[in-house]
């Protein structure tokens, strides 16, 4: 007959211990994923021990209340087993599932050959053994030497460095954002009217005490954006890269502090003393 003072707490165990390893590799609470999957696992091993001792004891027992507990059992665990692997976030589920199996599956055969036909018993504890042996050292094996050497860590390549911008050559026409500019109705944009060539350079200081942008209306911010200015720092723009037109601009945070950018065409370049010598003798 089966051992019920020693299959109560192993049902307990088993089930308290299953649903910490559920909950801490599905990431639904991090009191487990910070520390709580090793005991709450081996709280699970320690409850199934007591488990099958207490089915076992005495043989293996044919009662209805040693079948409804083992089919309450094995529910709990697929259950829980299947909701591990449909919110799993752990990539190791699948490793700590197939080390289970392959624990329980031998372990299940043993004791029913231990308590049917014990002659076999050693035999087929020597096969299992030897298979166990074969599988690790295959495993290891081929994680060492084989085309997925997944046992050998990955060399992370040392990231190169970025190149150094090229210093900005073309001339800068400087803007302010004027002080008090963050109460509405005060001046915000100094000059308000930006008049600029093509490839020049717009340099904007906050001499305000909070932070500004100087972001373009029209799209939000998507054409150019400064992000957030504090006080004392500068932001430019490079017109180069925008087309010939008016852009109206802003502060988001701000968003009565307004002003236009007109970009003019590009200043021609003045030809050097040589090059007009060398027209006028063509």
């Amino acid at each position: 007959m089966s051992n019920w003072d020693l299959m109560m707490p192993g049902m307990g165990l088993t089930s308290i211990g299953l649903v910490g390893v559920v909950i801490s590799y599905a990431g639904l609470a991090h009191t487990f994923i910070d520390g709580m999957h090793a005991l709450t696992g081996l709280t699970m091993i320690i409850g199934l021990i007591f488990l099958a001792t207490g089915i076992l004891d005495g043989g293996v027992s044919t009662s209805n209340r040693a079948k409804a507990t083992t089919l309450v059992v094995l529910s709990i665990v697929l259950a829980f087993g299947t909701a591990g692997f449909l919110f799993n976030t752990v990539s190791t589920t699948g490793v700590f599932a197939g080390i289970m199996m392959a624990i329980a599956f031998p372990s299940v055969i043993m004791a029913y050959m231990a308590a049917k036909k014990p002659q076999y018993t050693k035999p087929l504890g020597a096969i299992f053994a030897m298979a166990a042996a074969a599988g690790i050292l295959s495993y290891v094996g081929f994680g060492l030497v084989g085309p997925d050497t997944y046992l050998i860590p990955e060399e992370i390549p040392e990231p190169e460095p970025e190149p150094e911008p090229e210093p900005f050559t073309s001339p800068i026409v400087e803007a302010t954002m004027l002080f008090g500019s963050e109460v509405a109705g005060n001046p915000d944009y100094e000059p308000d009217l930006l008049e600029v060539p093509q490839g020049y350079g717009v340099l904007w200081t906050n001499e305000d005490a909070v932070a500004h942008t100087v972001s373009s209306m029209a799209d939000a911010g998507a054409t150019f954006d400064s992000g957030l200015v504090a006080e004392g720092e500068a932001y430019m723009l490079d017109t180069g890269t925008l087309e010939v037109g008016e852009y109206e601009y802003f502060c988001i945070v701000h968003p009565w502090m307004q002003s236009l950018l007109v970009v003019g065409e590009p200043e021609a370049v003045a030809e050097t003393p040589e090059e007009t010598q060398e027209v006028q003798e063509q």
